[in-house]
């Protein structure tokens, strides 16, 4: 067997201590539906519980320029924790910017939401 590196060394003489720091048990492990993983209403939690999303093959008979979110859960009030949400010290939050966001249900964004005419003639952009 080889010789231990400085890390392992290091994370060997540090294990019990990290041990105790730790939330989580055998008895109380963490998951996707634990209670500090769920947007309950504090800053912990982001999940929705409903599994998160996967990787996926796109779906080349779409019509090009769209995603499948069908995997993911997009409901803002599902996701996120309090600080996502309603911000922290009246800095950010989903609420907030919601309100100054030109996106937007009636409004998307898109791959033509952004005139990129000026940038194409100025050399920035190289269409092929």
């Amino acid at each position: 067997m080889g010789k231990q590196t400085c890390l392992e060394k290091t994370g060997i003489e540090r294990r019990q201590e990290e041990l105790v720091r730790n939330d989580y048990t055998r008895f109380d492990e963490y998951s996707a539906t634990h209670k500090d993983a769920l947007s309950d209403g504090d800053p912990l939690g982001k999940g929705s519980g409903h599994g998160g999303h996967t990787h996926s093959v796109p779906n080349c008979d779409l019509p090009r320029g769209m995603m499948d979110y069908s995997n993911f859960d997009t409901q803002a009030s599902n996701i996120g924790g309090a600080y996502d949400i309603h911000g922290r010290n009246g800095v950010g939050g989903r609420e907030f910017l919601s309100t100054i966001n030109i996106y937007n249900e009636s409004n998307s964004y898109g791959p033509t939401s952004v005139d990129t005419t000026a940038n194409v003639e100025d050399g920035q952009i190289v269409v092929k």
